[in-house]
C-alpha cells in the first residue's frame, strides 16, 4: 500500500506520569517483559512516530534519598529502559517532584541511562544552565523541540552550581524565558515545539485560572502542543489559535491505591497528529491502569472515562464527540 502521508505530518503519542518505582520496580526486577507494561495499547504506541510521557521515577541502583523529609520516594532499575523502548518512548520529561527523590546521584544515573539507551529528555540536570536546556529529537521525518518544566517541590530545583529540576512559576514573568527558548529551539531547526509542565496540586479535576492564561500564552509565543501532569487526574483539553493544550494527561502507570472519585488508574493515550502549517488533530483512546500494565479501557469503565473527559471539558474551547469507543477533540466550530 502506497504511504501517503505527508514528510510534515507527525503522530505523537502523550501519556502522563510513568511511575516506575516501588511494586512496579519489583515487577521490572522480578522479570516482567517490557511488552507487557503496555498491555493492548502496545500497537497503539507502535503506530506513532513517538511517545512522549513524564518520567516520575529516576533510573539509579543508588539507595541514599533525599536529605529532607519528604512523604514518598520513588526509583526503578535500569532495566526499565527496556521498557521505555518496548513502549516506543522517545522523549520523557525530568522536570518533576520525584526526580531528585534520590539526590543529585540519581538524578545523575537517570540522564546517563537515558542518554545510554538514546531516549530524549529534558528538565533537569547537573546545574541550573543543564537543567534549563530543552532537547530536540526526530519523529518520522520531523524535528521536534521539547522543553520541560515544573512548579512542584521548589526545595528540587537546579542551582548555579547544584543538580535539580527546572523549576518554574506558573506566571507571565517567566514567559520572557520562555519565548527564548523557543526561539533557540527553532533556529536549531525544531518543526514543532512541545512545552511539558509538571504543574499543580494532586487530585484537581479542572486547571486554575492561571495555568490556562499560561498555557494560552505559550501557544501565542510558539508552543505547538502543551503536555500538562501531576495532578494523577484527567483535566480537561482545549484547542487555542494553532495549537493544543492537554492541561493534565493523569498518570499512566502506577501502583496506586484507588480510592473513588478520585480514579488515578482512568487514563487516556492522547494521540496528536500535529505539522507545522495546521492546528493538531487529536484522538484520546480510554486506558485502565493495573499494577505495572496499561490497557484499553472496556465496557463500563470506557463510559466513566469519556464522560468525565466530556464534562471536564465544558467551558473550554474544544468540542469532544465519541467515535469507535474513543474520544475525537476538535476546535469549537464558532473558532
Amino acid at each position: 500500500m502506497e504511504n501517503t502521508t505527508k514528510p510534515e505530518t507527525v503522530h505523537l503519542g502523550f501519556v502522563g506520569d510513568l511511575l516506575l518505582g516501588r511494586k512496579v520496580r519489583r515487577k521490572i526486577i522480578e522479570g516482567q517483559p517490557p511488552a507487557a507494561m503496555w498491555g493492548d495499547l502496545r500497537a497503539r504506541h507502535l503506530a506513532t512516530d513517538a511517545m512522549v510521557g513524564n518520567l516520575e521515577t529516576p533510573i539509579t541502583t543508588h539507595t541514599k534519598r533525599w536529605h529532607l523529609p519528604k512523604a514518598f520516594y520513588f526509583r526503578t532499575d535500569p532495566k526499565a529502559i527496556d521498557h521505555l523502548h518496548a513502549g516506543n518512548f522517545r522523549c520523557v520529561a525530568l522536570a518533576n517532584n520525584h526526580m531528585v527523590d534520590y539526590g543529585s546521584a540519581g538524578l545523575l544515573d537517570t540522564r546517563r541511562h537515558l542518554s545510554e539507551g538514546g531516549i530524549a529528555f529534558a528538565g533537569a540536570g547537573k546545574d541550573l544552565d543543564e537543567a534549563r536546556e530543552p532537547t530536540t529529537f526526530i519523529a518520522g521525518q520531523m524535528t521536534i523541540g521539547f522543553i520541560s518544566i515544573t512548579n512542584t517541590v521548589p526545595a528540587f530545583a537546579a542551582k548555579v552550581d547544584r543538580p535539580g529540576t527546572n523549576y518554574w512559576k506558573i506566571r507571565t514573568a517567566t514567559l520572557d524565558h520562555l519565548a527564548g527558548q523557543i526561539d533557540g529551539l527553532r533556529r536549531a531547526g525544531a518543526q514543532l515545539i512541545i512545552l511539558s509542565a509538571h504543574w499543580g496540586p494532586n487530585y484537581r479535576w479542572w486547571p486554575p485560572k492561571s495555568y490556562r492564561a499560561f498555557a494560552h500564552k505559550a501557544i501565542e509565543l510558539g508552543v505547538d502542543i502543551v503536555h500538562g501532569h501531576s495532578a494523577h487526574m484527567l483535566q480537561a483539553v482545549e484547542f487555542h489559535r494553532h495549537g493544543v493544550i492537554l492541561y493534565d494527561t493523569g498518570d499512566y502507570v502506577d501502583d496506586f491505591i484507588v480510592v473513588p472519585p478520585a480514579r488515578s488508574d482512568f487514563s487516556f493515550l492522547f494521540l496528536v497528529e500535529a505539522g507545522p502549517d495546521f492546528v493538531p488533530k487529536l484522538r484520546m483512546v480510554p486506558a485502565r491502569l493495573t499494577l505495572a500494565q496499561v490497557n484499553t479501557a472496556r465496557d463500563r469503565d470506557a463510559e466513566v472515562i469519556r464522560a468525565a473527559m466530556i464534562r471536564r471539558c465544558r467551558g473550554f474551547a474544544v468540542d469532544v464527540r465519541e467515535e469507535d469507543g474513543e474520544l475525537v477533540a476538535t476546535p469549537p466550530e464558532d473558532r
